[in-house]
């Protein structure tokens, strides 16, 4: 008797096989690439580790940030002094954290904080103008990868989610992109086939008192 695929291999995967997040990022990869609860029979599980089936390289590399996380060391302790592009985001756009007691404990992975974030005067012209800067350096006659970094005093609010809508409109994802109000962007990306990295160096630590 076949199994029933179990509930963790249901949800968003892709084409190569990996489960996917929300916001994009890839969780894990599985065995087969029939993750809907409908025709994998359960047993495939993740898929072993494959050195020589390794990732392709990322063109673009969008990083989010808290300042505050600055001392916390690990592996993009330094990526500011590796950026290419970088959005500060603390002094021209509200804190989520400052504005509700009840959005501290809350991250981007909340519709609640996106549409905050996303709603605040001019954060759509700054990702659309980002957007224009990554077509700018693709173009360029040096063909090399580019690393985008959105930082702002946490990294739970304001970076992560300007990250996540920046992600989806410079993969190409309209349909993701629309969510953040930013379609028209992402169609300018659409049949550049670009592989884009989403990395939240910070997003789940701790509240930083303040």
């Amino acid at each position: 008797m076949t199994r029933a695929a179990t509930p963790h291999d249901a949800g968003p995967h892709d084409a190569e096989g990996w489960k996917l997040h929300d916001d994009g990022t890839r969780v894990h990869r599985y065995s087969c690439t029939i993750h809907d609860g409908q025709g994998c029979d359960g047993h495939c599980g993740p898929a072993p580790a494959d050195p020589t089936d390794e990732a392709p390289q990322p063109d673009v590399t969008i990083v989010s940030i808290g300042r505050l996380h600055d001392e916390d060391g690990g592996e993009w302790a330094d990526v500011l002094q590796r950026a290419t592009i970088v959005l500060d985001l603390r002094r021209h756009f509200r804190d989520p954290h400052a504005l509700s007691v009840d959005l501290r404990q809350l991250t981007a992975h909340d519709q609640v904080v996106r549409d905050t974030v996303m709603d605040t005067p001019g954060v759509r012209e700054v990702l659309a103008a980002t957007a224009l800067q990554v077509q700018g350096y693709l173009a360029g006659p040096t063909a090399a990868p580019l690393t985008v970094v959105t930082q702002c005093a946490g990294g739970r609010h304001r970076a992560a989610t300007t990250a996540m809508a920046l992600r989806a409109v410079v993969a190409g994802d309209v349909e993701q992109a629309a969510a953040y109000g930013l379609a028209d962007a992402a169609k300018q990306f659409t049949d550049r086939d670009l592989v884009v990295e989403l990395v939240h160096r910070d997003l789940n630590k701790d509240v930083v008192d303040r």
